[in-house]
């Protein structure tokens, strides 16, 4: 169950993601500065909701736990501030981006766990199974 919760809320980024582009395309001024800038945001967001999807099906996959776990960290700090640049952390573009990003991080932070607590047992091959 909750690694379809997982994969949700991954989903959730990506389509969070997706709408940050839509809102880009709609509302900023074409070839700007700021429109380069929002669309490489909105391409970081959904490849971090992309690889949250892949690493909610690779349990054992400490690493890519590791990755998403810091960079999704890093998206919701960014998210956050960009909620107080536009003087409102209550607006619901960041807002809900804040909120994805921290329950993917606590996701990667149980993947992580599981992954080390998984490393630490002993590995059995027919050799040490008394065959």
């Amino acid at each position: 169950m909750l690694k379809i919760i997982d994969r949700i809320f991954g989903c959730l980024l990506v389509l969070a993601s997706c709408g940050h582009t839509v809102g880009t395309i709609l509302w900023t001024k074409p070839m700007s500065g700021m429109f380069i800038w929002s669309l490489g945001a909105a391409l970081a967001g959904l490849l971090l909701g992309a690889l949250n999807i892949v690493r909610a099906g690779r349990p054992e996959d400490r690493t890519l736990a590791v990755i998403t776990s810091i960079g999704t960290a890093c998206w919701g700090l960014v998210t956050f501030g960009f909620g107080k640049s536009i003087g409102n952390i209550f607006d619901p573009r960041p807002l809900g981006h804040v909120i994805i990003s921290m329950v993917l991080v606590i996701f990667g932070l149980i993947t992580i766990t599981r992954a080390n607590s998984a490393a630490e047992r002993p590995i059995r091959t027919h050799r040490t199974m008394g065959a």
